[in-house]
């Protein structure tokens, strides 16, 4: 089931982004324990075709681990994302993820590249030094009433008025594509 799960994660064009693919990554990552978890990883960067780039565990990384709030989570540099990231990096520590409800969110569309993407190994070594495995699975709310607004609250602490409609338009594609099997 692990490899399905990195297979699909790694697979997900960013504009395709879907949290139920995140959400069966994670949860069948979290109860390997951190360093089994990121063996697993690492086994599947190892084994994936040359010539693609799995952002998607990228996503699966940023929700899988939590690091401390001085040490912050490692940007992601794969081009310049659509919406950038806020002035205050703690307003969104995860970006571009955001966890509502036990949903992972990415709160970009899609990246410009300019040159390569960093290698997602460095995000797996990043978190081997300073990652802490979540403590629980990913357990999404049964219902997605009052999402928008718990969403719109979050984006304006972090941006004010800025890209507020075209990042809700995003979640809200996303939450369209959401598996009842993964709420």
């Amino acid at each position: 089931m692990i490899p399905s799960a990195l297979d699909r994660a790694g697979a997900m064009p960013v504009e395709d982004y879907d949290p139920s693919i995140v959400i069966a990554a994670v949860n069948a990552l979290q109860p390997l324990g951190q360093e089994q978890a990121l063996m697993q990883v690492g086994s599947f960067l190892e084994g994936r075709k040359q010539g693609t780039y799995p952002s998607g565990v990228l996503w699966v990384l940023r929700v899988l681990f939590e690091v401390p709030a001085d040490q912050g989570f490692p940007p992601v540099i794969m081009g310049t994302p659509d919406v950038p990231p806020p002035a205050d990096p703690s307003k969104l520590p995860r970006y571009p993820i955001v966890i509502l409800r036990d949903i992972p969110l990415l709160v970009v569309r899609g990246y410009v590249l300019f040159g390569l993407p960093e290698p997602v190994e460095a995000h797996v070594d990043y978190f081997r030094r300073h990652g802490t495995l979540r403590e629980r699975p990913l357990a999404p709310a049964a219902t997605l009433d009052g999402l928008d607004e718990e969403f719109r609250q979050l984006w304006k602490a972090a941006y004010g008025n800025s890209y507020g409609a075209q990042a809700l338009d995003t979640i809200k594609a996303q939450c369209s594509r959401l598996s009842v099997t993964a709420r």
